[in-house]
């Protein structure tokens, strides 16, 4: 795979886990003032999952460039 492409995907995930952990921190803080989501668990609740999965797409491509740079 293309590092260039890998690189790209890495940048993006970390991307998505900052913003879903600002977000996150934002209705920790301030719930009270976020009348646009009434259901502020479940709003958390996929702020936690998009943090999961750009950690888990973090780990995916740190783990393929790993093996790529094995097979060489």
């Amino acid at each position: 795979m293309s590092q260039l492409i890998l690189d790209a995907i890495l940048k993006q995930a970390e991307a998505k886990e900052a913003t879903a952990i600002a977000n996150l921190n934002n209705y920790m803080q301030n719930a009270a003032g976020i009348g646009e989501h009434p259901d502020v668990v479940a709003e958390c609740d996929k702020l936690v999952k998009d943090i999961a999965e750009a950690r888990e797409t973090k780990e995916t491509v740190k783990a393929l460039v790993e093996q790529s740079n094995n097979n060489q």
